[in-house]
């Protein structure tokens, strides 16, 4: 019996389900009889849906299914960020190029009449075949380089296909990388094969990565995606349209109870103006997408509203917008002391933010003897005065 056979067994499935809450490392050092043989891969099972909490919440509920590795759960997609790509293409045939665990190929598989999946570790393919069954999801599947495959097909139907392609971020010794061109597949070489042989590429990049250096390695990028989840940014995508010669559009998602979206051009974003002043009503900070994708002058001039400072990304203003794109705080207190802080910490929390602020947060909170936590903000900035502000907030 393989190791894959024996995950499918009843009594094993029932085991994993029993002990999903178990420290593996203590599995292995005293492994029961029943799975001393695999204990492994059982193990490797119960991390992998560790790790996929709140990141494949359905994937882990369902107990049939074989999770891959847990390295390969930790760069693959959120149900959440899956489920925005597949807002973003549509067409008849997709081909995944880096297929993996298979959470995108199956969300984008739902937009196409044809789907394709492509990886190159045969265990993957064998994990990702055993859950289209369960999942009853028909896709065709091929072990494979990205590389191989692409040099094997005929550019004749490049207008009818789609790539994508989740390039990995570690090195043969498991460490990762920063740089786009050490990504496996290496997209900066890749290009001419992708825009020869299919109409339309989405890539998946890591939010480290820097979107202007991006942008000067890949030529036909249309859009530039920036995706949070939660205020936390997860991804960076980039659409690539052969025909498209023109200035990317720069789009951002903060995925929550609520969306927000914003989208501009660095172009726009070179000639706009912030104005600033000293502090209002309100303090308004951006959501991590526009953030990372730098569109400070943009968004203040859009939503009407003036910074505290030219490096310091809050901004300011009397009135409440609620279509402001971030987290709004209203202000409390903006004279602050050890006896202020004490008034509105609520058993010594206080949720502490520092922005361009000469103390870090642990400075703050050991200043104060605080800890995060609580129903108001202590935010620390500097401010058009030049000085260092404190303030305390709640948020709308």
């Amino acid at each position: 019996m393989s190791d894959f056979d024996f995950l499918q067994e009843p009594e094993i499935k029932r085991f994993i389900q029993e002990n999903v809450n178990t420290d593996v490392n203590k599995l292995l050092l005293n492994p029961p009889l029943q799975i001393a043989r695999f204990s492994k891969q059982v193990a490797s099972q119960i991390l992998s849906r560790q790790k996929a909490r709140r990141k494949l919440d359905s994937w882990v509920s369902n107990f049939d299914l074989v999770l891959p590795p847990p390295i390969s759960i930790e760069q693959a997609s959120s149900e959440q960020t899956a489920q925005y790509k597949k807002s973003i293409l549509k067409g008849r045939q997709l081909i995944d190029l880096t297929g993996g665990t298979g959470v995108d190929t199956l969300a984008l598989q739902d937009g196409f009449e044809k789907t394709t999946y492509i990886e190159q570790q045969q265990h993957l393919v064998d994990v990702f075949r055993h859950n289209c069954k369960v999942l009853d999801k028909h896709v065709d599947v091929i072990c494979g380089s990205a590389e191989s495959f692409l040099e094997s097909i005929s550019p004749a139907k490049r207008y009818s296909t789609t790539f994508f392609l989740d390039p990995a971020r570690r090195d043969q010794s498991k460490k990762k990388v920063f740089n786009l061109e050490d990504c496996s597949p290496n997209i900066v070489e890749l290009q001419s094969l992708l825009k020869e042989k299919g109409s339309r590429s989405l890539i998946k990049l890591s939010p480290f990565l820097d979107i202007k250096s991006i942008l000067k390695k890949v030529e036909n990028i249309r859009e530039v995606h920036v995706v949070s989840v939660k205020n936390e940014c997860k991804e960076l995508l980039i659409l690539i349209d052969p025909e498209h010669d023109k200035e990317p559009e720069v789009r951002t998602v903060n995925i929550d109870r609520t969306d927000q979206y914003y989208n501009f051009r660095f172009s726009e974003e070179a000639v706009a103006q912030s104005q600033f002043e000293l502090l209002k009503k309100y303090i308004l900070e951006p959501n991590a997408s526009i953030l990372k994708a730098g569109a400070f002058n943009k968004v203040a001039v859009d939503f009407g509203v003036k910074k505290v400072h030219p490096n310091t990304h809050l901004y300011t203003s009397d009135q409440q917008n609620p279509d402001w794109p971030g987290r709004t705080f209203e202000v409390a207190e903006s004279k602050v002391d050890k006896i202020t802080v004490d008034k509105y910490a609520q058993k010594g929390l206080i949720n502490v933010i520092v922005r361009n602020y000469p103390l870090s947060t642990a400075e703050l909170k050991k200043k104060f003897k605080v800890q995060d936590g609580g129903d108001y903000f202590l935010i620390g900035f500097k401010g058009a005065d030049q000085k260092g502000n404190l303030v305390i907030a709640r948020k709308i």
